[in-house]
């Protein structure tokens, strides 16, 4: 009865992950990286940063190099995911540090 109760609560936080913001999105993912057997902590804010930042499904020309995409996870991924623990994602700091990110970045 527990596994079922544990599955259908990944399955919960996956659900509507293309309609969530970035904040929701990146707790969701955290959550399931960090339960994930197998999976080291220290991989998953750099996992769930380009899931939540660049979907699959958002369309990009692959022919066309972007800069912009780049810059924001590199940056985002050296300063915003030190704010994630195992037990925390802290996503409204980690969606605070990437929206400064992403400023920053339309700078250069």
């Amino acid at each position: 009865m527990k596994s079922i109760v544990v599955i259908c609560f990944i399955l919960s936080l996956v659900a509507g992950r293309s309609t969530a913001s970035f904040g929701k999105c990146y707790a969701k993912c955290f959550i399931v990286c960090a339960i994930t057997p197998g999976v080291p902590i220290g991989t998953c804010g750099g996992k769930c940063l380009a899931d939540c930042l660049f979907p699959a499904s958002a369309p990009r020309d692959l022919n066309h190099l972007d800069t912009h995409y780049f810059c924001k996870l590199g940056c985002a991924t050296s300063l915003c995911t030190k704010f994630s623990t195992k037990t925390d994602p802290a996503e409204k700091k980690v969606e605070s540090c990437v929206n400064s990110c992403s400023r920053t970045c339309l700078k250069a």
